[in-house]
């Protein structure tokens, strides 16, 4: 009888790991994505199937708010079609408002729950941060979308940093400060505004005091941060995104870390007109645009594993050729993949170098 006993504890003991309902088997790292779109979660599923992001056997996890408008039963069931028992969805009910979101609310215990089960969570893109959020009236040039998902957003980002509006509480990241955040472009913004800090709502007006697409399409291209060339010619096959070059800062995340030189320049994707304005609480600049105006990456002075970052390193077809070709601007002759560009730009590894430096946090200790 005891050998029976202890062969069917052994057999419990091996089932897989129940995570929001789903069966999920993994050796290496928890991934939480939050509010990922359909493409964003297809970006991450291709690079850890290519091995752009090297990690054996992931979990990712993509976390929806129940207020958000994902179409979270589509997303599903293009999981489940494609067969992945390494990826599942999980639906996070409470409803928050401006008030509630630094600091106890209805989210509070989920937040805590996924983050004990995890080993990083990614922010995405997205449109702008509602002004109210950090204390300012909302410009003429602000757009807002989606204001449930940024509520959702903040607050978890607040849950695990921590920030100036309510300095009592604990950042969940106090327990684990070696936890991984990344945050993409809205991602970045978020953070800063979670922690306490505050937005520039428009970059071409507040910064560089113009008036129209057309002087701001004449300025230096480390000066643009994204490609207006849409709105003046609708109809034309442009890029989503501008190829910026960004400044390291000395001894900061990239030239310590990925071990760049403080000379180089990789040119990113850039999609944003908005900008970090004051900082959140104990976070620092990691890189800026050449003339040093704009933010383009964020750490935390506390948790070393946080990261975000003002350009687009996430989309999957910026590793592997795929799609069609587009131009930059009208003068531009020839269609290019998004592969293509940033190959000739000579910043593909330096993408590379972001997601293997990611991917090493995370894996299992030898």
């Amino acid at each position: 009888m005891r050998r029976v006993f202890f062969a069917i504890l052994l057999l419990f003991i091996s089932l897989p790991v129940l995570a929001g309902g789903t069966a999920a088997v993994t050796d290496s790292a928890r991934i939480l994505l939050i509010n990922p779109s359909q493409g964003d979660l297809d970006s991450m599923i291709r690079m850890i199937e290519s091995g752009t992001i090297p990690l054996a056997r992931p979990l990712l996890t993509a976390v929806y708010g129940a207020q958000v408008e994902r179409p979270v039963e589509s997303i599903r069931d293009r999981i489940a079609a494609r067969g992945l028992p390494w990826v599942q969805v999980e639906v996070i009910a409470g409803d928050l408002e401006p008030e509630t979101l630094f600091g106890e609310n209805p989210c509070t215990p989920a937040f805590r729950r996924l983050f004990a089960r995890s080993d990083a969570a990614l922010f995405f893109g997205g449109d702008d941060l509602p002004a109210a959020c950090y204390g300012r009236e909302t410009s003429l040039l602000t757009f807002l979308d989606a204001p449930q998902r940024h509520y959702f957003e903040l607050s978890f980002l607040f849950h695990l940093l921590g920030g100036s509006q309510n300095p009592a509480f604990t950042p969940l990241l106090e327990a684990r400060p070696g936890y991984v955040v990344r945050g993409f472009c809205l991602g970045m913004q978020t953070m800063n505004v979670a922690a306490g800090g505050t937005m520039i709502q428009d970059i071409p007006s507040e910064i560089y005091k113009l008036r129209s697409i057309e002087a701001y399409i004449a300025l230096p291209e480390g000066q643009r941060h994204d490609n207006y060339w849409p709105r003046l010619d609708p109809h034309g096959n442009y890029f989503w995104c501008h190829f910026q070059p960004i400044r390291f800062v000395a001894k900061g995340f990239f030239t310590r870390e990925l071990r760049r030189g403080r000379d180089e320049h990789p040119a990113v994707c850039s999609s944003h007109h908005q900008a970090v304005g004051k900082l959140g609480r104990d976070l620092e600049v990691a890189a800026t645009s050449l003339d040093g105006k704009v933010v383009e990456a964020l750490t935390h002075q506390r948790y070393k594993n946080v990261l975000g970052v003002q350009f687009h390193p996430e989309p999957g077809a910026i590793y592997e050729e795929e799609g069609g070709g587009h131009t930059t601007s009208p003068a531009d002759t020839a269609l290019v993949t998004l592969h293509e560009q940033i190959r000739r730009q000579g910043s593909l590894e330096f993408h590379l170098a972001f997601w293997r430096q990611f991917a090493a946090l995370l894996q299992p200790a030898e």
